[in-house]
This record gives structure tokens, C-alpha cells and sequence, in this order.
């Protein structure tokens, strides 16, 4: 054996994983396959280095396919990769892919294909959302090609040949594998991409390799996918339809869900109690990493003020909202919720004091910059369209107005123009939330740092920088976590965001689909998996 060859480790293989559905025996399935989402927006892009939002993600996973694909329990499995191996430093990972790849136009797909991808991750042309995911991976020269200082195609990644690829990282990342499963990291078609540039994925155009294929997008109604027959476990794949419905009232989707035109959808708050009554076997309350909060524009006045947002910080009722206003959500205090591996949240004394002290401690923040009954503070809450959501704006609003005598009032705008006007920093304050891309504090904290997109009220804060660098560069997981709290900490003195409620899964599902994944804390519903039982 060769001293190069004994560098290596096999890190993972495939050794018969559960690849997609797993039916029971005696199982009897219905002759029409046909699963019918409730995905409450459309999406805003399924190109996957553009998809930024859990609606286009849900596409994105059916339609595309990575390295790795996550269980039913979130762990990684082999997808588009067979098997890889990682180097004893950790720094350098080797993918060899499946024989046979290939995209839904039948041409073969090839590492190339992932190479062009990754590249156009962090392509300041592109303008990804999720440019600095890779960054935040570690990989070889993908911070200073985000910040326009080298050419995408130094990027460390390469493809050895048509079926073998190399990834290198800068440092190694204990959690590198398991970042494989967000869209960001998915191959494109390099020749489609080269033809047709930023309309590849028109309904024409578009070339997938997932399990499934566009057939139709009625924009604003519905997307549906047709299962793709030369997928490479198309033999383990059940469903021959999936139907992605833009349904973006909890109650109506409801109303729909209960007439029999859908499979899966959220819950009316006003609904839990009775469902728990009346179809306890329906309903899904799963772990799943999320945090809603409320975002202010640092740069617009008066929030460029730390004494205001801390007033307001201060003063939002989480229990309020989490238990009474909407059901079944925890109370949030940290941005990162205590669910994600590897963190220990932070004790932060001030939110454990009685309302009545917070609300004078912030009456005397307000007066001290400026604010009293007759300079009342005045700002905007803005939020996307969905009944949840307004309830809670509306909340928030009537707290500040009877707590602190604000003037308070609401936008709401449809999902696509809010995230255009939120990214322009057309807002005051913005709702917000984040769902785990992977399970690690840094997920969420990175959103908070200078140069991430997602930093949408532009806070600058060098010394939350310098800790989430330093925890970024640790392998010591206690270390990281005491930097991770640390950075809570600071979150906690200068208030650029409310974490408002941690979110569960409240969602009904027709007992007649199986395969439906119960334990995977990032929601990744994978339709290769699923099928529907006679009924």
C-alpha cells in the first residue's frame, strides 16, 4: 500500500442504509401515488444555489440531489456520493460518485457538475443568498472569492475525474458532512447553466437529478413533480407524484386539509386543542431547530439606538406569545435553540426578572434617549403574509403600545416582496426565522455576522465577530460552546434581534401516508421516502 493511500481513512460508506421508502409488510398501497404538500408560499427560486427559504428548499430536495441526503433521525446517508473518504487531518475529503448519474434529460452527470455548482455558491455574479455557507464550511478559498478578492474558479474543489471528487478545507470541520444536505451544495447541470445562464430553470429549460421532475408551475397555485423514472433508486421510490401547494392561511389550508385536498398541512393555533381531541392520531408537534425573532434595522433611527431595542428586547413577552397567542411554541431567550447538538444555552438573569421590573428598566432606557409621553417612541413592524404571523405582530404591537406607550404600526407584504424589500433594509423592524441548515450553533449565529447575507439589519459588532471566528477555528467542542454562549451573551447586551419563540413542527398528516420522517430535527421531508397506504 502506497504512503498516499495510507493518509486516508474511510470516514462513511454505503452499507445498506435506508435510501428511500421502507414499506412494512402487509402494507396495502393505494394505486394512486400521490402526495399533496401544503408548502404555504411559492417559491422564490429553485435554482439551488439560490433557494433561500424552507418553501424552495422543500422543492429543491425532491427535485435535486447532493452528496448526502439526511434520515427519517437526520443522520447522513450516501446520495449522489457512494462513499468518501476523509484525510487523518480532516482538511481534505475525496467523493466517489455512483455509476450511472444521470440528469433528467438523460446526459450524464458528472463530479464537473458539482464543481460548476459550488462555484456559483460563492460567486459574487450569482449573488447567492447562502454565498458564505462554504465559507462557513471551511472550504479552500471560499471567503476571499465571496468577498471578490479571488476568481470562483479557485475555489478548493476539483474534479479528479467524471466520477471522483475532491473537496479541501482550510481547517477541519466536524461538521462537514452533514452541511452536504442544503441545496447550496448541489450539483447543476454545467452544460444547461453554460446555455442558458440565469433561465436554466425555467419550466423549459430546467434539467434536474433528483427522485423527481418539474412537470408544472402554476406560479403563486402550485408545483407538481412526476417521479423520474431513470433516478438511480427509482426502484426504492414510491410515489409517482408530489403537489406543492401555495396556501399561506394556516385556516384555509386547514379547511382544505379537512375537505381531503391535502396531505400535509400547518396547524390553526385556534385548532390544536380541538384536533388533540378529535384526531389526536392526525397531529405532529416534531422537534424541529427553528427560532422566530424580530430583526431591527441597526442603521435606521431609532433603532440604530442599543437603549431602544434593548427597551424593546426587554419588554416582548415570549411566554405570551409562545403559549397563549399561538400554542405549543417554547419561549425563546438565545437565537440558537438548546435542541442543537453541541450547545448549552446561556443564563441570562435579566429575561428571568418579573415583567413589571423589565418593563421599568425599559421605560427608563426610553426616557434616557429621548423618549416619554410626549415624544413618544414611533416604528414600523413589518412581517410576511400568514395569519400566524400577524397574530403575533399584532401582540407585539398591543405589549409596546399598553408597556411602553409606542406608537406602533403593521406592514405585511406576500412572501416574495417581503424578502426583496427585507434584503433592500426596506423595514424597521422585521420578523424573521431560521431553520437549521445543519445541526450546529454556528448555523445561527453565523446570520449575525458583518458580511452575512442574512445580517439584514446590518449589526456590526466586532466583538461578536471575533468570537464567532474563534469559535469557527476551535476543534475543542467545550471551548466552542463557551464562545457560542458567550456570543448569546452578547446578543443579550445589545439586542439587534428578539428571539421570540422556538417552533415545532405543528402539522397534520393523513394517516394513510407512511414513510413520513419523525425525528429529523431539521424538517427535511425527503418524498422519496414516502407513500401512500389503501384507504
Amino acid at each position: 500500500m502506497s504512503k498516499n493511500l495510507l493518509l486516508w481513512l474511510v470516514s462513511l460508506m454505503a452499507v445498506l442504509p435506508l435510501q428511500a421508502a421502507e414499506i412494512p409488510p402487509g402494507t396495502v398501497l393505494s394505486p394512486q401515488q400521490i402526495f399533496r404538500y401544503n408548502n404555504h408560499s411559492d417559491p422564490n427560486s429553485i435554482d439551488p444555489q439560490r433557494v433561500e427559504e424552507n418553501t424552495a428548499a422543500q422543492v429543491a430536495l425532491d427535485l435535486f440531489e447532493g452528496l448526502i441526503w439526511l434520515d427519517g433521525e437526520g443522520n447522513p446517508q450516501p446520495a449522489q456520493a457512494q462513499s468518501w473518504q476523509k484525510s487523518d487531518d480532516g482538511k481534505t475529503y475525496i467523493f466517489s460518485l455512483r455509476p450511472g448519474l444521470t440528469w433528467s434529460d438523460g446526459s450524464a452527470l458528472t463530479a464537473q457538475d458539482f464543481v460548476t455548482g459550488w462555484q456559483r455558491a460563492v460567486d459574487p455574479a450569482i449573488a447567492s443568498p447562502f454565498a458564505d455557507y462554504l465559507a462557513a464550511a471551511h472550504v479552500v478559498n471560499a471567503q476571499q472569492i465571496v468577498s471578490g478578492k479571488l476568481a470562483p474558479q479557485e475555489l478548493g474543489i476539483r474534479a479528479v475525474d467524471q466520477h471522483t471528487l475532491e473537496i479541501k478545507l482550510d481547517q477541519a470541520t466536524p461538521w462537514f458532512i452533514s452541511m452536504l444536505a442544503w441545496p447550496t451544495t448541489f450539483p447543476v447541470p454545467h452544460r444547461q447553466v453554460a446555455q442558458y445562464g440565469d433561465r436554466w430553470t425555467r419550466p423549459e429549460n430546467i434539467v434536474t437529478n433528483g427522485a423527481f421532475v418539474l412537470e408544472r408551475w402554476i406560479v403563486n397555485e402550485k408545483i407538481i413533480a412526476k417521479r423520474y423514472p431513470h433516478y438511480w433508486n427509482n426502484q426504492k421510490t414510491v410515489l409517482e407524484q408530489v403537489e406543492y401547494l401555495v396556501i399561506d392561511n394556516a385556516v384555509s389550508g386547514y379547511n382544505r386539509y379537512r375537505a381531503g385536498d391535502v396531505d400535509l398541512t400547518w396547524v390553526p393555533a385556534q385548532q390544536i386543542s380541538a384536533i388533540q381531541r378529535q384526531t389526536p392520531q392526525e397531529l405532529l408537534t416534531l422537534p424541529r431547530l427553528n427560532t422566530e425573532f424580530y430583526t431591527f434595522n441597526t442603521m435606521k433611527a431609532p433603532f440604530n439606538d442599543v437603549r431602544v431595542r434593548r427597551a424593546l428586547y426587554l419588554t416582548a413577552d415570549r411566554e405570551l406569545i409562545a403559549e397563549k397567542v399561538l400554542g405549543l411554541r417554547v419561549p425563546a431567550t438565545t437565537l440558537t435553540p438548546a435542541q442543537v447538538a453541541d450547545f448549552m444555552p446561556p443564563a441570562l438573569p435579566d429575561l428571568a426578572q418579573p415583567m413589571r421590573t423589565r418593563i421599568a428598566e425599559a421605560q427608563a432606557l426610553l426616557k434616557e434617549a429621548g423618549y416619554d409621553a410626549e415624544h413618544p417612541l414611533s416604528f414600523e413592524i413589518f412581517y410576511n403574509k400568514y395569519d400566524l404571523h400577524e397574530k403575533t405582530a399584532i401582540a407585539l404591537a398591543s405589549i409596546w403600545q399598553k408597556n411602553l406607550r409606542a406608537n406602533v404600526t403593521l406592514r405585511n407584504m406576500e412572501w416574495k416582496t417581503y424578502l426583496d424589500s427585507r434584503r433592500s433594509g426596506d423595514f424597521m423592524l422585521s420578523r424573521q426565522s431560521w431553520d437549521a441548515t445543519y445541526n450546529e450553533p454556528s448555523t445561527f449565529l453565523n446570520t449575525l455576522l458583518a458580511n452575512n447575507p442574512e445580517n439584514v439589519g446590518h449589526w456590526q459588532d466586532a466583538q461578536y465577530n471575533q468570537l464567532i471566528t474563534q469559535a469557527a477555528s476551535s476543534t475543542d467542542a467545550k471551548k466552542r460552546n463557551e464562545l457560542y454562549a458567550e456570543a448569546e451573551r452578547r446578543i443579550n447586551q445589545q439586542a439587534p434581534l428578539i428571539p421570540l419563540y422556538y417552533q415545532p413542527m405543528i402539522k397534520v398528516l393523513k394517516p394513510y401516508v407512511g414513510g413520513f420522517p419523525l425525528h429529523n430535527p431539521q424538517d427535511y421531508v425527503y418524498s422519496k421516502e414516502l407513500y401512500i397506504k389503501q384507504h
